[in-house]
């Protein structure tokens, strides 16, 4: 009787070594699929604090608006003539400026509006609405996609979108690979930005979710 046991005992060790050993290479492979998931997503809202400090930050351009009123005071009101645009001065060049200024911040608070969407769908594992949001908005812009941030451009698998048939069946990740990354590794971690007030003139700072409801409903 006890020989039998031992000799089950013998049997059934060797079994579940395997079987530990397997799963701890499962595991492996799955924490670095996730690592890689979870590298993206860092990426990708970094990205976006970068895009809302470009779009939402004012006291620099003021603090510039500002300088240039002053050199404008000290220029005077000379003025010089530009062919086939008239006369032009120190405040008209003032008032460019400000304008390209202007330009740019709407340009970055675009790209921020876009890459929020993204994200936003991608959190809730949704890859098949951002790759959809990418080729409707590159088909409403005559071929040219809209700006894709660095993660997202690997997560959505960019590299395999065609502007006239979109995306290949399985492109990008696993809808239940980025649910897990989100749930596990406690995603979005590093979005932020201050907003100010516009009746109050009060600045408060959102982070995460709260972030991307801002920007996703065109509350900035």
């Amino acid at each position: 009787m006890f020989e039998f046991e031992n000799q089950i005992v013998d049997m059934l060790v060797p079994i579940l070594a395997v079987l530990l050993i397997a799963l701890l290479i499962v595991k492996y492979i799955l924490y670095r699929q996730e690592e890689w998931v979870a590298t993206r997503f860092t990426l990708a809202e970094r990205d976006l604090n970068n895009l809302l400090s470009s779009g939402l930050e004012h006291g620099g351009r003021k603090g510039r608006a500002a300088e240039r009123r002053e050199w404008n005071e000290m220029v005077g009101p000379p003025r010089f003539q530009i062919f086939n645009e008239g006369y032009r001065n120190a405040t008209h060049d003032l008032i460019a400026s400000n304008e390209q200024e202007l330009k740019g911040k709407n340009a970055a608070m675009g790209k921020a509006s876009t890459t929020a969407f993204l994200l936003r769908e991608l959190y809730e594992g949704n890859i098949d609405a951002a790759q959809n949001k990418i080729f409707a908005d590159t088909r409403n812009n005559d071929g040219t996609p809209p700006y894709i941030a660095p993660g997202i451009y690997q997560l959505v698998g960019f590299d395999k979108f065609d502007p006239e048939t979109g995306f290949p069946p399985r492109a990008g990740v696993p809808r239940w690979l980025l649910l897990r990354v989100v749930r596990e590794w406690h995603y979005p971690r590093d979005i932020q930005f201050v907003k100010t007030d516009s009746a109050s003139g009060r600045r408060h700072r959102l982070t995460g979710f709260e972030v991307i409801s801002e920007l996703t409903e065109q509350q900035v």
